[in-house]
This record gives structure tokens, C-alpha cells and sequence, in this order.
């Protein structure tokens, strides 16, 4: 029992002894479309991703008081 988990451990050291970097040093591109894109002119929608992009708008609400 000991012996094949001295055998797993020396087996995970050599791994991790020599495991490189990632070295990805291009453009990230993300897609997107058009309809994820929240609306900024009234309460945020999408759930938090909405907020997180618009923010809590309720200035735009008053001023958009109509009388």
C-alpha cells in the first residue's frame, strides 16, 4: 500500500517539477452579440451581468419622469 503511494507521490514531484508555464501570448478575442448587450436606459436587465454593465440607473428614472 505504502510502496504505490510512494509511487503516486514521486510520479506527481516529477510532474510538477516539470510543468511549464503557459505561454499564450496572443490576442484574446470574445464574441458577443448584440442582444447581450444590456440596455442602458432603464432598469438593468440579464440579472447581475446588466448591473455589472449599466449600473443601478435610477438618475435616468427621475429625469425620465414625465409629468
Amino acid at each position: 500500500m505504502f510502496k504505490h503511494l510512494r509511487g503516486v507521490a514521486a510520479s506527481l514531484a516529477v510532474l510538477a517539477a516539470t510543468a511549464l508555464p503557459a505561454l499564450a501570448q496572443g490576442t484574446l478575442r470574445i464574441g458577443m452579440t448584440a442582444a447581450d448587450i444590456p440596455q442602458t436606459t432603464g432598469q438593468p436587465d440579464q440579472g447581475f451581468e446588466g448591473f455589472r454593465f449599466a449600473g443601478y440607473t435610477i438618475y435616468d428614472a427621475l429625469v425620465n419622469w414625465d409629468l
